[in-house]
């Protein structure tokens, strides 16, 4: 098929400064909702490393997302709309017979250990199918986009941190792309908060959001504010892996958005914060490294793919 969803020009005009509506497309009816972002769009990635000490970061933390880099995105693509769900990736498991490994690192009082059997099926991190999907290794989440893109003839892969924090960003300059008042967090996130507090009230945190978002782990996607662009979640819920491995701030971060790829991959980057990130976690510029072979309870993913935006018509490939 050559669109999710039929989409003409004159109904959905693409600019760069025209984000009034979402361009939203979908390949099958149980695939993740897609957000069309537009090439051209330029940006800051990263930050100076006061920003994350303001906002309660330790030192190496926040020294590692700078120097910061001038990005202009040379292709458009599409990033899901929320994070990929547990029924969506439940839905693979069923069609292929695709065996996950168990085993997940998951808050405790200790800390967060390796739990041995836990995996993405689990209920006490979300109850639900419509929860972000935790849990999986590198290699789990890449076999369900293998699988995506041979059920809808379409190229799916991870977002690079470029594509990822170009999109969450969605041109806002603040910090959080909510804004600055820890007091609205919870309306645009779920991270560690009072809901939060409740079940780990011995976390060294100097800082929680001074809210109740009302989940205490993962909530359903979607159940905030959505950013700029129409996306759910980029602050918050699960860490999303990307396409790129991680290295100490921006220096070699390719200018036209692609992935940074240096195999072999010591460790990849996450984006966004999670259900336990304490609001200098949950800022646009925030990065963790995360291992292939890792899988904990507060890390998940969104997909992406490239679109064409042609004069006429926009077409997916």
């Amino acid at each position: 098929m050559s669109l999710g969803i039929a989409v003409l020009a004159p109904m959905l005009l693409i600019s760069a400064c025209a984000w009034a509506e979402p361009v939203i497309v979908r390949d099958c009816e149980s695939c993740p909702e897609l957000v069309v972002i537009p090439a051209g769009g330029t940006f800051v990635m990263g930050a100076e490393k006061a920003e994350g000490l303001a906002w309660g970061m330790p030192e190496l933390m926040a020294s590692q997302e700078a120097p910061v880099a001038t990005i202009t995105i040379a292709r458009s693509y599409a990033i899901g709309r929320t994070e990929v769900t547990r029924g969506q990736f439940a839905e693979f498991v069923e069609e292929t017979g695709f065996e996950t490994l168990e085993g997940c690192s998951h808050l405790t009082a200790e800390g967060w250990p390796t739990q041995p059997g836990l995996s993405w099926r689990d209920d006490s991190i979300g109850g639900s199918d419509d929860h972000p999907v935790p849990c999986l290794r590198r290699a789990e989440m890449l076999a369900y986009l293998d699988w995506l893109s041979v059920r809808t003839g379409h190229a799916y892969r991870l977002p690079s941190e470029a594509e990822w924090e170009y999109a969450a960003r969605a041109n806002s300059k603040f910090p959080a792309f909510w804004g600055e008042d820890w007091t609205r967090a919870c309306a645009f996130q779920n991270g560690a908060d009072q809901a939060f507090v409740k079940v780990a009230p011995n976390i060294p945190y100097g800082q929680f959001a001074d809210c109740d978002d009302g989940y205490a782990f993962t909530a359903p996607v979607a159940s905030f504010e959505p950013n700029a662009f129409g996306l759910y979640d980029v602050a918050g819920n699960v860490s999303e892996w990307t396409a790129d491995c991680y290295a100490t701030g921006h220096a070699d971060a390719p200018g036209d958005g692609t992935p940074y790829d240096m195999r072999p991959c010591g460790a990849w980057v996450a984006k966004g914060g999670s259900w336990a990130g304490f609001p200098g976690l949950l800022r646009v510029a925030t990065r963790l490294p995360i291992r292939a072979a890792s899988a904990g309870s507060g890390f998940g993913f969104r997909v992406a793919r490239d679109v064409v935006v042609l004069r006429q018509q926009l077409t997916l490939h």
